[in-house]
């Protein structure tokens, strides 16, 4: 297994699928700064000036760390990065699930649709983990990747976020139309 960790094109699709993800993140906390506030704020983690600063601030680590992750360089610390924020929000999200707070809204993506907070997210933040702290690793040990490894890396990696994605708004649709159906009972 720590062979296969170490070849260029897997740590390639590593790198670009968790750059996708940050920057995916990033990019939709930016355009909804104020439901993201409402998001951080309704975890109950944090007081409410933190909640805003982390709501501020946390788009634009999201997105150094997607660029870290690209930046050969840069992608030990990025990796490491993305493994410390990760675990933050697999934490928070365990601390809801733990006070009975499964109906309140992840956060992850601002795409309209709310993904309630569960076992299944905690246990997705800390695979991704797994993936961050397997190119930190990893990426010391290996060779340096040829241009098709390379691009072989970058289309599996955006093949998997985009698979990601699919299974996100999937989650999310389901969420939503529990929620409806739930809604009309009443």
């Amino acid at each position: 297994m720590a062979d296969f960790l170490i070849q260029p094109m897997v740590l390639w699709a590593l790198r670009i699928f968790l750059a996708l993800l940050f920057v995916a993140a990033a990019l939709s906390k930016l355009r909804h700064v104020e439901e993201f506030y409402g998001v951080v704020r309704n975890f109950r983690v944090l007081p409410d000036l933190a909640s805003r600063v982390v709501a501020l601030v946390l788009p634009v680590v999201e997105a150094a760390v997607a660029v870290g992750l690209v930046v050969t360089p840069l992608a030990v610390p990025a990796a490491v990065a993305a493994a410390a924020l990760l675990l933050v929000f697999a934490a928070a999200l365990a601390i809801n699930v733990l006070r009975g707070r499964t109906q309140i809204d992840c956060g992850c993506f601002r795409n309209g649709l709310k993904q309630p907070v569960s076992w299944l997210l905690v246990l997705r933040n800390l695979v991704l983990t797994a993936l961050a702290l397997a190119i930190a690793t990893g990426l010391p040990a290996a060779v340096p990747a040829s241009l098709t490894e390379g691009a072989t890396g970058l289309l599996a990696g955006a093949t998997a976020m985009l698979i990601y994605l699919s299974a996100s708004l999937l989650g999310g649709l389901s969420a939503a139309q529990t929620a409806n159906k739930t809604a009309k009972g009443r």
